[in-house]
């Protein structure tokens, strides 16, 4: 039987299938193929997914691989390629690889209306398939969540992306609030009026009163941040 084996290297998911010494039959298994693109794919998704590979039926037709096969894995769950190298003699196979996972995210508890603001008790966390939210920025806690403002109505069990709604306003024009200033270890206070309005991960504008001087402050959801360092 053939043994797997799982290398974790940088950049692109690599799996590598040992092989005896010498192939079985002139040309390639296609099974070996499927479970070694199976192998790979299962280390990078999420605990309890389920793997399905497309036929490799292209691998019967192939020289039998005298070496390990490797495989690459791109892409984003659900769907993701599979590229199964074999270095001797030298071919490549690519087959789609299917993950059914489930993760728990924050979803609409209750119907929510476009522009509504969200209380604690608008929302939830639920268990969902990752396929209705690939690629979208999702939220694991209602803290993160609350005091946002739907920018488009929400059924219930809904996923809530980070599309569906607008962070809180946290500064508005001609408040005078703290700015934290950070120069490398040192953090200095220090207080300073709003030129814009702006949310959490906006840049603004703000004006130091004593010296008129204005500069860029990041809001954070500690407040804004001027970082000199960066």
């Amino acid at each position: 039987m053939k043994r797997i084996l799982l290398l974790a290297l940088a950049g692109p998911a690599l799996g590598v299938m040992a092989r005896p010494a010498l192939a079985d039959s002139a040309h390639e298994n296609p099974d070996d193929v499927v479970a070694a693109a199976k192998q790979a794919a299962l280390a990078l998704a999420p605990p309890g997914a389920q793997v399905t590979i497309s036929q490799a039926k292209a691998a019967a037709y192939m020289p039998a691989c005298t070496a390990p096969l490797s495989v690459a894995i791109t892409g984003n769950a659900p769907y993701q390629e599979a590229a199964v190298h074999c270095p001797a003699p030298v071919w490549v196979l690519y087959l789609t690889a299917n993950v059914a996972a489930q993760q728990l995210v924050e979803v609409a508890a209750r119907p929510i209306q476009a522009g509504q603001t969200l209380s604690e008790d608008d929302v939830s966390l639920a268990e969902k398939p990752v396929s209705l939210f690939a690629g979208r920025q999702t939220f694991a806690g209602a803290q993160q969540l609350i005091g946002a403002q739907a920018r488009l109505s929400l059924q219930p069990g809904a996923v809530i992306t980070s599309d569906a709604v607008a962070q809180p306003v946290v500064v508005s024009t001609g408040q005078t609030v703290a700015v934290q200033v950070k120069d490398g270890g040192v953090v200095v206070s220090v207080n300073a009026v709003a030129d814009q309005t702006g949310r959490i991960g906006d840049t603004i504008l703000m004006t130091n009163p004593g010296s008129g001087r204005r500069f860029s402050a990041l809001l954070t959801a500690s407040g804004p941040v001027v970082d000199l360092g960066s």
